[in-house]
């Protein structure tokens, strides 16, 4: 179901605040926003689960039982947040309601929330280098989301507030190509 954009934004926020008053404490906070994270990866990476979800043909007791079944791992305050989306045909409001929790959550714990993605786990040191070189860039306190991705190949990738730093060795070898293909 298409929402019109202002009662789609009304809607992204109470689901963005229900949601961030269910978490007990900022660890549940900082939890809740990565496994809504990857929740978000998850619907838009299947065109298949994203149409089953949204598809009004289906009971919404239907919809919501698929919801459940597919993630069943989310924290129950996520996971019951969702299923009321999916049941009332909100799916489509679902990277509004992402944006929106992670800018409140971002607020509830005084932190800039960056996704670091990279071929092995960070270590200390360098978990410790970025952290302290964005908060400093940044004047604000830092957390990081770490995502581990083999086929970086080396390197690292830098994501807050939609910018992208990409330093990976796919990104830098793509880059020599298109130069050394040039006229």
């Amino acid at each position: 179901m298409t929402t019109k954009p202002i009662l789609a934004k009304a809607k992204a926020a109470v689901y963005a605040e229900v949601l961030l008053k269910t978490a007990p404490d900022p660890n549940s906070i900082f939890e809740l926003a990565s496994q809504f994270d990857q929740l978000l990866k998850t619907v838009r990476g299947s065109a298949e689960l994203a149409l089953t979800l949204a598809n009004q043909h289906l009971a919404a007791r239907e919809r919501r039982a698929i919801a459940h079944e597919v993630f069943i791992h989310l924290r129950p305050e996520l996971l019951a947040v969702f299923e009321v989306m999916v049941e009332r045909g909100d799916l489509d409001v679902l990277a509004r309601a992402h944006a929106q929790f992670e800018r409140r959550a971002e607020q509830a714990l005084g932190v800039v929330i960056i996704d670091v993605t990279t071929v092995v786990p960070l270590d200390e040191r360098l978990r410790s280098l970025i952290i302290k070189k964005y908060a400093s860039q940044l004047g604000s306190g830092v957390r990081l989301r770490e995502h581990v991705d083999p086929g970086l190949a080396g390197g690292i990738i830098l994501s807050l507030h939609g910018r992208r730093i990409d330093a990976s060795v796919v990104s830098q070898l793509q880059s020599a190509r298109s130069v050394l293909i040039r006229p």
